[in-house]
């Protein structure tokens, strides 16, 4: 569950919504049910991060690790299910602003570690992207295993200024079904509301959509670039066989062939070809399902955003400090989105068959029941 905000202020903590009691309830409802999934996602991924030792030395899982734990965090605060203002209040805000905007930034993370992966671009005179990026973390360099730690440290770090900022102003309070940045604050809460986390978002949408549109262009050469070899190289292969059946009738027919009349194959017959032929449809394979996959990933964000964004800008456009133009249909919405976002962040990023492998491995270890194939 995952978000950073919910309605307007409710019941005894303020009676300006002009939702009831019940429709608010129902919101929360929504997001403590969505709570529970995303915490059972979370736990499956850091579960089997901490327990695989292969999993734990590859660099992307290191990163999904990190963004599970943000999810973790993040699937936490609806379970304070509408405290009253007080330390409980304050908590939860502090949570959900802490976690949500982690979640955020880790998504934005792994997509600018596959773009400085993918990137080779080098301008005139300067060093590439690529470059850069292994001067900082260790990404395309080959002498030196990528630093995971400093994107915890920026992450964690920048998280931990963003709740600091509405703390200092003191505007944490009740937001209607939940707490976050109380809207009774008025323009100073709507613009902290922007700034600390809805503007950081669709930045990282943004950089998203291009970061994945263009590294969906690079792997699509590569596919096209691995297809082409692969057919090549089958021709070769079948011009091979041609040449050794040829032989092998001749010999059979008893006609004498000297031996340097073919030259040697550069590709063997047999298991060795199999396995080449094998070998190229696994990269063919894991290129389409990778390029099949980027599109899910701005995706998990824009589905779990768009409706509290909207439902914030009609808040905030018809006079939010009063309660007018709250929306029953739209709080739902809003709550049916952001709960999406953690189990969907599970399945698209965690979710890998490396990653099903090793669950299957660990219960079957643990149960002792075989899963899978």
């Amino acid at each position: 569950t995952d978000g950073v905000e919910g309605g307007e202020t409710m019941g005894a903590i303020g009676d300006s919504s002009t939702l009831t009691t019940a429709q608010l309830t129902t919101v929360a409802e929504i997001m403590v049910a969505g709570a529970f999934f995303s915490t059972l996602g979370s736990l499956v991924i850091i579960t089997v991060f901490l327990n695989s030792p292969e999993l734990r030395k590859s660099f992307a899982f290191q990163l999904v690790f990190g963004l599970a734990l943000a999810e973790l965090g993040n699937s936490f605060w609806p379970y304070f299910f509408m405290p009253r203002e007080g330390a409980a209040c304050e908590c939860q805000a502090v949570l959900l602003q802490f976690f949500s905007f982690a979640s955020i930034a880790w998504s934005g993370v792994i997509a600018w570690t596959l773009e400085m992966a993918t990137n080779t671009e080098r301008k005139p005179g300067g060093p590439s992207p690529s470059s850069l990026a292994a001067a900082v973390v260790g990404i395309g360099d080959p002498t030196r295993a990528p630093d995971v730690r400093k994107f915890h440290v920026a992450v964690w770090s920048t998280s931990f200024v963003l709740v600091l900022v509405p703390w200092a102003t003191g505007v944490y309070g009740p937001a209607g079904a939940w707490c976050w940045i109380d809207p009774r604050h008025g323009a100073e809460a709507h613009a902290l509301r922007l700034a600390c986390f809805y503007l950081p978002l669709w930045c990282v949408v943004g950089f998203q959509i291009r970061t994945y549109r263009r590294v969906y262009a690079r792997l699509r050469r590569v596919a096209s670039l691995a297809a082409a070899t692969a057919a090549v190289r089958a021709d070769m292969r079948r011009e091979a066989r041609e040449r050794e059946s040829a032989r092998a009738n001749e010999k059979a027919e008893g006609v004498e062939t000297k031996t340097e009349s073919s030259p040697p194959d550069a590709t063997p017959a047999g298991g060795g070809e199999t396995a080449r032929d094998e070998d190229e449809v696994d990269v063919e394979a894991t290129l389409r399902r990778l390029l099949r996959r980027l599109g899910a990933y701005p995706a998990v964000l824009i589905v779990a955003w768009t409706f509290p964004t909207i439902n914030r800008l009609n808040n905030y456009v018809q006079g939010a400090k009063t309660g007018q133009g709250d929306n029953y249909a739209l709080y739902v919405l809003m709550a049916l989105g952001m709960s999406t976002q953690g189990v969907g962040n599970a399945v698209v990023y965690g979710m890998s068959g490396a990653v099903r492998r090793e669950a299957a491995v660990l219960l079957e270890r643990w149960t002792g029941v075989r899963f899978g194939g």
